[in-house]
């Protein structure tokens, strides 16, 4: 039963120097087939008409060519899987407001982190998103922080582009 444990134990080990290595020599390899975890994630904070808002009090749905996605929602973080190409449409809905933000994946790998603020003008039928995003170089290196400052009518919009592209 000892030699079992220990056979295991060094494969173990050898499958994270192998992933570790590959996660520097090749990074779309590791981002692309072997990242576990969540490739959009990130800060998100939202007021109402200068009212804040819970996340928990807030319904957020995400599609991506009209298939729905899961998002989890964790206090004032959002995350979801991500790990294809293309653009991920947010729908958040709350205190009778609905306002749509989406992020863009340039490619199956990257990885997207954010910290964001929306603001909701009902009167004025407007959103406001500020704040910063960044993704991943292609040698899988993070990018510089983007600044993001926008405001866009609530109405006949696609929402606010929070990825920076």
């Amino acid at each position: 039963m000892k030699k079992f444990a220990k056979v295991i134990s060094v494969m173990a080990v050898i499958a994270v120097i192998a992933a570790t290595a590959i996660r520097f020599i090749a990074p779309s390899l590791f981002f692309g087939y072997m990242y576990p975890f969540n490739r959009i994630k990130g800060n998100v904070s939202i007021s109402v008409d200068g009212k804040y808002i819970s996340l928990s009090d807030c319904e957020i749905s995400c599609s991506k060519s009209g298939k729905s996605e899961k998002v989890r929602i964790n206090g004032s973080k959002i995350k979801n899987r991500a790990g294809e190409y293309g653009k991920y449409l947010y729908t958040v809905r709350c205190d009778d407001a609905e306002f749509q933000f989406y992020i863009y994946q340039a490619n199956c790998w990257n990885c997207e982190d954010f910290d964001v603020s929306f603001s909701v003008d009902t009167a004025k039928q407007t959103v406001s998103c500020t704040g910063w995003s960044r993704g991943l170089e292609e040698n899988g290196s993070k990018e510089e922080k983007k600044s993001l400052d926008e405001t866009v009518s609530l109405e006949g919009t696609d929402g606010i582009c929070i990825d920076g592209v």
